[in-house]
């Protein structure tokens, strides 16, 4: 279901900076900085899809090409292979 701006909670900007703060901006997946210029925009992703569900547990600093790679292939409860160890950012919010 596409989502629009609407559905998002009006403090959102707000939501999304503090959690880009306390990632110091940058990707929680790639540790990349927040860096436009070069093609790394920190963006905020909601973990289940859901931008109205704005618990920190749910959100994630990611710059905007790990948020399009980790949207299209992660899905909240999935299991994690035992040979590949899971992002640090799951293991934080105990996901993995």
């Amino acid at each position: 279901m596409p989502w629009t701006r609407s559905q998002y909670p009006e403090d959102w900007e707000a939501i999304a900076t503090q959690v880009k703060d306390e990632a110091g901006w940058r990707c929680e997946h790639c540790g990349h900085p927040h860096d436009p210029e070069h093609g790394y925009t920190l963006t905020v992703h909601h973990l289940d899809g859901d931008p109205t569900n704005c618990d920190p547990g749910n959100l994630v600093a990611l710059c905007q090409r790990c948020h399009l790679s980790i949207q299209a292939r992660y899905r909240v409860g999935q299991l994690w292979l035992p040979i590949v160890d899971p992002p640090a950012w799951a293991v934080r919010r105990g996901l993995a």
